[in-house]
């Protein structure tokens, strides 16, 4: 049982990266000078790395070392590079051309290219107790997601009437974009898996995650002359990017370590269920009169909860 509390604390600490990392992005927009989307995505990647090296020097202060596999490093780097690049980047472009819900529907099939790159790839094998859990999990996601979509739809027609509606080509791109990046990041978490039986080290396998994305993140801000702008973001650095990247670190610990005693399948189902966790939160927080949490959210996360205990008691 502890791979899966570790997933589910992991899905806790990516609700709370997402939460401080809109914030962010929110108070960018509405600022006389905002910043590029790049240089926000950079910050919470370099206070991830800063973490990443302390917490790797006492590993190696307290332990002896673990030899560095090639394949192992190659994956890993990869890894880093599809899940906080790659992967998020094709997000925001899915995000900037469908709304948020319709893209959060393309991502939440992430779990299911998981558990196909688990069972296809790595061989891994799922008693029906699981796979029970990871299809509760699922359908609750659908729902949440469709649900979202709904109410975004209605939004927007009330703002704006019909004059603004997607191409077809449009729409077509903002699937294409959503549905990459839950294969990139699908792919990430799958070459996780594969590299940590060659090396067991889950400060390591952060690490190098962490390290190959900064590194990429770099190069892209070098190519897009952004340098001088990104060393002053980060001399007044702001406090919701520094603390979405503290979250990213947690999160990123509590995945690799559950990654390394569980299939990947169940790692990633209930990490899942971050949406959850994320509209728990921002509810929290709000300031003023909070919007009140309507009957289908509450049977929503119901079943997704179900899910959630079926996979925690599952044994895998």
């Amino acid at each position: 049982m502890t791979g899966e509390i570790f997933a589910l604390a992991s899905a806790v600490f990516w609700s709370l990266h997402m939460v401080h990392a809109k914030k962010a992005q929110n108070k960018n927009l509405g600022s006389a000078n905002p910043i590029d989307p790049t240089i926000g995505l950079f910050i919470t990647i370099l206070v991830n790395n800063v973490i990443n090296c302390f917490v790797l020097i006492a590993r190696y202060a307290l332990w002896p070392p673990i030899p560095l596999h090639p394949y192992s490093v190659l994956f890993n780097a990869t890894a880093g590079v599809f899940n906080s690049l790659a992967g998020r980047g094709m997000l925001f472009s899915s995000v900037a051309i469908l709304g948020a819900a319709k893209a959060g529907f393309t991502r939440s099939t992430m779990p299911v290219f998981v558990l196909l790159g688990g069972v296809l790839l790595l061989g891994e094998r799922l008693s029906a107790r699981t796979l029970l859990g990871i299809g509760i999990v699922l359908l609750a996601l659908f729902l949440m997601s469709f649900d979202a979509i709904r109410k975004e739809s209605s939004a927007q027609t009330a703002r704006l009437g019909d004059e603004k509606k997607l191409s077809p080509l449009d729409l077509m791109k903002g699937i294409a974009f959503g549905l990459a990046s839950a294969m990139f990041i699908a792919s990430g978490n799958v070459l996780r898996k594969a590299a940590i039986p060659a090396m067991p080290d889950v400060t390591l396998v952060v690490f190098i995650g962490a390290f190959s994305a900064l590194s990429v993140c770099a190069i892209i801000l070098i190519v897009k002359r952004k340098v001088p702008a990104t060393i002053a973001a980060i001399r007044h650095i702001e406090f919701n990017y520094m603390m979405s990247g503290v979250f990213a670190s947690f999160a990123q610990y509590t995945m690799v370590y559950s990654l390394s005693i569980i299939p990947v399948a169940v790692t990633n189902s209930i990490g899942a269920t971050e949406p959850l966790f994320t509209i728990l939160f921002v509810w929290l927080i709000k300031e003023g009169k909070k919007e009140k949490i309507g009957i289908q959210t509450v049977i929503f996360a119901v079943i997704m909860v179900i899910g959630t205990i079926i996979l925690v008691t599952s044994g895998s």
